[in-house]
């Protein structure tokens, strides 16, 4: 059986500005998307998340957005530019700044950069691409990417059309997303760059903590995966500009890192979802008329069993199974008093999930 305190202390819970450089660039052109998915999920991003986007985003020209609408797409996956800049990041990942970070993208070879692309498109859309060459071969052969490109079409023709260019002129693609990457960095990612680490920093101080006193539940709550993904020293990027995400990268070899990516928020999108699924229990148990007369009869006074019964004229089988549902909830417990057992309504409890069955409600 594997031990989740030596798990746990194989992750370092920390702060890493060029994966938070590139989770900046992604919210911003993927905004619609996740505001979507916040709406399915019921789940509203902080006011000070959507403040500091709105802020960003308002600091970048026409054509900057314009440039991020076409290299991101609208998938919250990263299955665009998003995926390359992530791949030169795990590729170099002991750089610290989002400068040094750039420095690491300039000195790739167009021809590179550029199958990485295709590379992740094709890989979100399913076809083989590359028919038999290395990945390494059409890395260096700008005409060969192309005729690759070009003879597996995608479901979406403006796409595979942008996505020929780019094969056709690596040069291009390369100054362009350059362009880009350094007109975000001052224009929009400085602005944020202190208070996304004060955030990320304090997201990792939280997770590090909770994840040492509740293993079993912060990886099924927290990470949506099981402790044995963790096999050697895992870095833990916390994420604020994510706010809800995970992602893990296994690396081959003991010397390199593994990394995983978490959102600020998850632990809060954790407990709407175990909120919900209380109030779903407790309508369950409401529903029911005579756990109401229960509830009704408790808040008059504290009952002992046989007494219940005798009200609600039930046997004593039928007000064990009735209360052991109240007491899951929590809604009443058991104290002892001249020497009879008695059942007591915790009224701030039965408050309280009345307000959140009403907030959840009205959402």
């Amino acid at each position: 059986m594997i031990n989740p305190d030596k798990i746990v202390k194989l992750m370092k819970f920390d702060y890493c500005e060029p994966l938070e450089f590139i989770a900046a660039l992604t919210m911003a052109a993927k905004v619609e998307s996740m505001n979507e998915l916040a709406q399915e999920l019921k789940f509203p991003p902080e006011p000070q998340f959507t403040e500091m986007l709105e802020d960003v985003i308002s600091r970048l020209s026409r054509h900057v957005k314009e440039e991020l609408a076409r290299f991101f797409g609208r998938t919250l996956t990263y299955d665009r530019l998003d995926a390359v800049l992530s791949q030169v990041f795990y590729d170099d990942d002991k750089v610290e700044t989002v400068e040094a970070w750039m420095e690491c993208y300039n000195k790739r070879q167009p021809g590179e950069l550029a199958a990485m692309l295709v590379e992740a498109v094709y890989a979100s859309s399913g076809p083989d691409w590359r028919g038999g060459f290395s990945f390494e071969e059409v890395c260096q052969d700008s005409a060969l990417l192309y005729r690759l490109v070009a003879a597996v079409p995608l479901p979406d023709g403006e796409l595979h059309a942008e996505l020929m260019d780019h094969a056709r002129f690596p040069g291009e693609f390369k100054q362009r997303t350059q362009m880009l990457l350094d007109s975000f960095f001052r224009h929009g990612f400085l602005v944020l760059r202190k208070r996304l680490r004060e955030l990320g920093e304090e997201g990792a101080a939280r997770y590090d903590v909770y994840f040492h006193e509740h293993p079993e539940k912060a990886f099924g709550e927290i990470a949506n995966s099981g402790k044995e993904l963790i096999v050697k020293d895992t870095r833990v990027h916390i994420s604020y500009i994510s706010q809800v995400r995970v992602d893990f990268r296994h690396f081959e070899g003991v010397s390199r890192l593994d990394w995983m990516v978490l959102g600020y928020r998850n632990d809060a999108l954790a407990s709407q979802r175990e909120e919900k699924e209380a109030i779903e229990q407790f309508l369950k148990v409401i529903s029911d008329k005579r756990r109401l007369e229960i509830i009704e009869l408790l808040k008059q006074s504290n009952r002992y069993a046989g007494e219940l019964a005798q009200l609600l004229m039930l046997t004593p089988a039928a007000i064990n199974y009735h209360t052991n549902l109240l007491i899951d909830l929590n809604l009443i417990r058991i104290t002892r008093m001249d020497s009879r057992i008695y059942y007591v309504l915790d009224t701030e409890r039965l408050a309280a999930l009345m307000d959140q069955t009403k907030s959840l409600l009205l959402r």
